[in-house]
């Protein structure tokens, strides 16, 4: 239910933001972005990201400016996967923040989500995800666990 909903909003957003001067790009990550997402790789070698990314806005009625609503990865794809594992990848990054959220699903072996926090001087990740038997939930500051926990 959830993949169709996301799946539905993917398609129609575009086609809702053009009739309401909103509008969407497709452009490869901006050197600050990129900078943000080599961080975030460099304490955790299992992050993944891609190249390009589909920029959300909303054109201002009066200055015509573009106003940044939401920034969405576009994952490399190959044969139906995300990085060779996924079947479905999300990620939203906000670079000013300094904040990443995701979603991934590689079947009932393992999904999850999470948010990813970068500082000047660490990069805090929040994540929950499940296995086969079990959830679990942990928290990581710059590659470290800080706590953990599992169930069934």
């Amino acid at each position: 239910m959830r993949k169709a909903l996301s799946a539905t909003v993917a398609l129609l957003l575009p086609v809702a933001a053009l009739a309401t001067g909103m509008g969407v790009e497709d452009t490869p990550l901006r050197p600050s972005e990129l900078k943000l997402m080599q961080r975030i790789a460099g304490v955790d070698p299992a992050f993944r990201y891609g190249e390009r990314v589909k920029r959300y806005y909303r054109t201002h009625p009066n200055t015509k400016n573009r106003i940044p609503l939401r920034v969405e990865m576009v994952p490399p794809q190959q044969n139906g996967l995300y990085f060779g594992e996924y079947r479905s990848y999300v990620m939203t990054i906000d670079e000013p923040a300094g904040t990443v959220t995701y979603e991934y699903d590689a079947g009932t072996a393992k999904r999850g989500r999470g948010t990813i926090l970068v500082t000047p001087g660490d990069v805090v990740k929040t994540e929950y995800r499940c296995g086969v038997s079990s959830c679990g939930m942990q928290v990581e500051r710059s590659g470290r666990l800080l706590a953990g926990h599992a169930w069934n």
